[in-house]
Order: C-alpha cells, then structure tokens, then sequence
C-alpha cells in the first residue's frame, strides 16, 4: 500500500500552486471540490515540503491525513520509543526519588535568606543522610529572630517551616506623620492627638504631612505619639486619554500553525509539527497531563501560531469618546472620594496627537 499524505486546502491561484509543487515532489488523487477548495495527495515523506509551499502561497490547509505502510510503521516506531522512554524515565525517577530536589520556606521570616543559607549548608541531598533535627538546630543558631523552626521531607522537598518572634506592640508602635494622598485645599481638621502641619485654608501638595507624630508635654520635650485626625479637604485629581491621528493595527490573518509536544520532567521527548515560517505571529498555549497518573507526569504542549499583519491606519477624534475615556481614568485616581463637587476638561493638541485632560474637584476625609 502506497504510503501518502492527504491535504484539504482552500485558496487561490491553485493551477499556479501545483505546478510549482510539482518541481519539488510528485502529486496524485487530486480533487477539485470548489473553485478555491480542493484536496490532493502527496508521497508521505513530502509531507514537509508540501506543507512549506502551501504556506507560502498564502493558503489555508483545512485538514490533514496520513497512511500507507510508511506511516503505520513511523506510528509504531513512535508508540516504541514512548514505551522505551517511559521505561528510562521510570528508572531515573525511582533513582532520583532518594535526593531532595526542592527546598521551601513557609512562614513571617525572611525566606529568601533561611533558603540560601540551608541550600549552602545542607550536608547531603540524600534523603538518607538528612537529619531534619540537626537542619531545625541549626536554623535556630544562625537567625536569633525566629521563635519557633521546624523542617521534615515531603517527596523531593525539604520543607522548613518558620515564624519571627513577637515583638511587643509598644516597641513597633508607629509615629510616621499623616500625609496627603492628593493636591487640594484643607477645608476643616479634627485633631485627636498629635501636631497639626497645616491649617484650614492652606493649599497642600500631593506627600505634604498634614499632622506629625510627636506632641510637646509640660515640661517642653517632644515626645513621639501615633497622629490621629479626622481632615476634610477638597482635593483635585486629574485624568487623561490620548488620542493618536495614526495608529499601528495588528490583526490575524486566519493562517494558523500547531505544534505538539510531549515532555517529562521538564525535558521535551517528542514533539509534532513544524515552527511556522511567518513573518509575524501570535502564540497561544496549553498544557495538560497524559494522563492521571502523577508518578510519571506527562505533559502535552499544545502551540498554536497565528499568522498577523501589522498596518498603519488613520483614527478619528472623537470629543465625547475621549472626553469619557479621560473621566473614567480620572476617577481611577481618585479612590476615597464622598461628593464630586466639580469637574472640568481642557483639549491640548499637539503634532500627531491630541490630548484631553480631565480634572475633578472632591470632598475627601483623611483619616489617620
């Protein structure tokens, strides 16, 4: 039985197509099922080339097919050599099973550094030769800030778990001031404890402390205190949409390229499908185990590639579009308002661009 490969295509300037195809291998069972539909056969180890020419005559390769005695014996060659390396890699993970591949930290503590320091100073990586008792002493001897480590295996991971001591609320109280999150005008200022910096009346600046931390007892000294108040303000925050007259566009073309692979561990073992040829593209993955069987995770990468054209086109402006645009990202700003008491815009235009920028004035209550 002759071995072939089956393409279903869709496309124009066929006769142009075939007879460079032609060149290059041989063709049979040709059907013209549309003007621009047909299917065709080519001999299966071509497979390849005829699948570089039909992309780069711009057509759409609707469906493929396989068969012949070459194909049925690459197939079982295949199932073959998935069994031979699901055989290697059974072996190789009951080997590596016994060494501890992975180390984390859970827990309040710095981990980047306990991690570091147990991944320099772990003795082996022999599950044998770990003693988690000595691993916790350790831990324990070289950061003083901790009260309480612990450390066991679970599969390839070395799991330390560990927790900061408690510091006493009195020696973490803080004194940090009051500021202000936007430009505005202080309206009116409830003080409860602490040192007002402003006054009603005052304009203020986005980062301007409004009440310090400290206060001045009888005798004169300053001393540190956590600032409470309630202020009222009105602030003003500010918005913009930019509108460009010319604009790069991309969009897909509907030419698509799939690759699959498999892989262990990491490690790809085989893969089918060729990498697309086109100028630009976009990718889109997906991956999922083989099977349910988690001892030997086999995962299947599907990629899709997108052919796409990248063009520039010309954009309208839109007054009302931009003028909602702006509003919209102005309001984003401003995250703690009460009452939007007013609002106003302002057009700039500049070379190429116009830019719409968009100011609201709100009451505000800043809470300390």
């Amino acid at each position: 039985m002759k071995s072939y490969h089956l393409f279903e295509v869709k496309g124009v300037n066929q006769e142009r197509f075939f007879n460079k195809l032609s060149k290059k291998t041989a063709i049979f069972d040709v059907v013209r099922k549309e003007k621009t539909l047909c299917s065709f056969k080519v001999p299966y180890r071509d497979a390849k080339k005829a699948r570089a020419e039909i992309l780069s005559a711009n057509m759409t390769i609707l469906s493929e097919k396989s068969g012949g005695l070459a194909f049925y014996f690459s197939k079982l060659f295949c199932s073959y050599g998935i069994i031979l390396a699901t055989v290697v890699c059974s072996v190789l993970y009951f080997f590596q099973s016994n060494f501890v591949e992975k180390i984390e930290v859970w827990g309040d503590c710095d981990r980047t550094k306990i991690q570091q320091f147990v991944a320099k100073n772990l003795p082996s990586k022999n599950k044998n030769k770990i003693d988690c008792d000595e691993i916790e002493m350790m831990i324990s001897s070289q950061f003083d800030e901790l009260s309480f480590v612990s450390a066991a295996i679970v599969g390839q991971t070395l799991i330390i778990n560990a927790k900061s001591a408690i510091i006493p609320s009195e020696m973490t109280e803080s004194f940090a001031p009051i500021v202000a999150q936007f430009d505005g005008i202080v309206r009116e200022i409830n003080l409860i404890q602490g040192t007002p910096a402003v006054s009603p009346g005052d304009i203020i600046q986005k980062g301007q402390i409004l009440v310090e931390g400290r206060v001045i007892n009888s005798e004169g000294e300053s001393m540190n205190i956590e600032p409470k108040a309630e202020i009222l303000m009105d602030v003003w925050a500010e918005g913009e949409s930019v509108h460009y007259d010319e604009r790069m566009l991309t969009t897909r073309t509907g030419n698509v390229c799939t690759r699959v692979s498999v892989s262990l561990f990491g490690q790809e073992f085989y893969s089918r499908g060729d990498q697309p040829n086109f100028a630009e593209c976009e990718e889109e993955s997906s991956t999922a185990f083989l099977s349910k069987n988690l001892l030997l995770p086999f995962v299947v990468t599907t990629t899709k590639f997108f052919e796409t054209k990248t063009e520039l086109v010309e954009s309208e402006f839109v007054l009302e579009e931009q003028i909602a645009l702006a509003r919209e990202n102005c309001l984003q700003n401003l995250s703690e308002y009460e009452i939007i008491k007013e609002e106003n815009y302002r057009i700039i235009e500049g070379p190429g661009c116009t830019t719409v920028k968009y100011v609201v004035t709100a009451s505000q209550v800043v809470k300390g």
